[in-house]
């Protein structure tokens, strides 16, 4: 009788360690699956950090757009200058240049301003392509600006994103690479402007910069 009810201990007490065992095993199973649908390892701005995925993209839309509109479009910017609809402004500090950047690229628009010649509107992701005449007032000095050197954007919400020079050089007339969109997610900003004689094109490449 002393030995059955050792024998049904042991087997209640083998239940009991299966049952826990079990239990274990569902509890890893469902954190395994909570941080694999809000969790995420990812490196935000150099630095490797575990965060939930609403944050990474919160994060990514940070980093990508680095700017939060405050204002409706064109709420505090203007919509024409001298009769031209404006799309944004340039600001080169190094050569004391701010210039409102225009719609369209035509013979009239140019001797008003700079223009934007093609890409995405003025700091979204892509290559945002302004060209302006071979002008000291415009973008006849571009050939002073080195890598490294600060350009800033300002768009349509009044709101300014940095960019810095990493490459200068000069193209034919037919060569129209520099316009290419494959940016690589990142926001990217070319200037265009005439050589004298409008032998070649001096091109200045230049990405967005982050605080």
């Amino acid at each position: 009788m002393k030995a059955k009810v050792i024998k049904i201990k042991k087997s209640f007490i083998g239940s009991c360690l299966l049952l826990i065992v079990f239990l274990g095993i569902i509890m890893m199973i469902c954190i395994d699956q909570t941080e694999y649908f809000s969790y995420e390892v990812k490196e935000v701005r150099g630095k490797v950090k575990k965060v939930q995925t609403n944050e990474i993209e919160n994060q990514g839309r940070e980093i990508k757009n680095n700017v939060k509109p405050v204002s409706k479009e064109y709420e505090n910017f203007p919509k024409e200058y001298k009769g031209y609809f404006v799309v944004g402004k340039i600001k080169i500090p190094k050569l004391e240049i701010e210039k409102y950047i225009l719609e369209k690229t035509t013979e009239e628009t140019l001797k008003v301003a700079v223009t934007k010649t093609y890409g995405p509107k003025a700091n979204e992701i892509g290559n945002f392509c302004i060209s302006g005449h071979n002008y000291v007032q415009t973008f006849g000095r571009l050939k002073e600006l080195e890598v490294g050197d600060k350009i800033i954007i300002t768009d349509t919400y009044n709101q300014e994103v940095m960019y810095q020079i990493y490459k200068t050089y000069k193209v034919l007339p037919n060569d129209t690479s520099c316009l290419s969109q494959e940016t690589n997610g990142e926001r990217e900003v070319t200037l265009i402007t005439c050589t004298l004689g409008a032998i070649k094109r001096n091109i200045v490449k230049a990405v967005e910069i982050y605080d």
